[in-house]
């Protein structure tokens, strides 16, 4: 897929990637609770998408389920007063149509620079993250957190981490990431019957898949016939597969880039809240 990139990018290469304008990136002051969900979604998706609003469900019902008495607020990267409309200057999780042009500021280990578009919506992505972890860490001291990334989301909210501090990371409970494009073979990966025979994803490694203190709770989805996250990028054809509704007992059918709704997102953010409540020393409910 690399190939393949360099020479698209070969005949777009007069265009290069502007930085995009940064917002302010404001946490509502109304955000504290118990638990904080910080969301990221994916490249195409506009705010409040299917796929994060399947993310929210899951992880309120398992909230009723497992720790009824708390309280809990949900913030999306992007969309941080919850309007459903894009923030000016928030994580504009670009489309494909966006993705090229060259990166005069790309790093050779985590970007591609032929992906210019690409690198700065998860640049943004990842200094928006970066601003709301720091903000709940200062503005609520006893909140837990959980943070959660799709697809470029995971990327962004990955590669912000890795410039936060100690104090903030050891407020995250849990980390999840579903369909990562740099996806890394390790302890936290979930995936029956996924193969990723490059070890890693299809942008490439990290130079740190997620920090060392919170490696032990990151739990990162990679689906079986994820082209993104296993780096085999053709069996992304099965993504154009129609009524895959009725052809769920096909793994090419359930466990593709777009199907993590259907079998993750439950039992992430079930792992997600027991995590939290298991770090809190909550007594479970009964």
């Amino acid at each position: 897929m690399s190939a393949v990139l360099v020479a698209v990018g070969t005949l777009v290469g007069v265009a290069c990637t502007a930085p995009a304008p940064r917002g302010a990136f404001r946490v509502p002051a109304e955000t504290c609770a118990d638990v904080v969900l910080v969301t990221a979604r994916g490249s195409s998706q506009e705010v409040a998408s299917d796929e994060t609003l399947s993310i929210h469900r899951r992880f309120r019902s398992s909230m009723a389920a497992l720790a009824p008495t708390r309280t809990y607020r949900i913030v999306e990267i992007g969309d941080l007063d919850g309007d459903r409309i894009l923030d000016v200057g928030g994580y504009p999780a670009v489309g494909f149509g966006d993705v090229l042009g060259v990166d005069l500021r790309s790093d050779p280990i985590n970007d591609l620079a032929v992906i210019g578009g690409y690198n700065e919506s998860r640049r943004v992505g990842s200094e928006e993250t970066v601003s709301v972890l720091a903000q709940l860490t200062a503005a609520c001291p006893d909140s837990r957190l959980v943070v959660v990334g799709t697809s470029m989301g995971a990327d962004a909210i990955a590669q912000g981490l890795v410039t936060v501090p100690a104090s903030t990371l050891g407020r995250i409970d849990a980390l999840h990431l579903f369909g990562d494009p740099r996806f890394m073979v390790g302890p936290w990966m979930r995936g029956p019957n996924t193969k990723v025979p490059s070890g890693h994803g299809l942008l490439g490694i990290r130079r740190q898949y997620v920090p060392p203190g919170i490696a032990a709770r990151t739990v990162s989805w990679c689906g079986e016939f994820d082209g993104t996250c296993t780096g085999l990028w053709p069996i992304s054809i099965f993504q154009a597969i129609p009524n895959c509704d009725e052809l769920r007992q096909f793994a090419w059918c359930a466990s593709r880039h777009i199907d993590y709704d259907y079998w993750a997102h439950e039992p992430a953010m079930r792992e997600a809240v027991e995590s939290v409540a298991r770090r809190a020393g909550w007594a479970p409910a009964t």
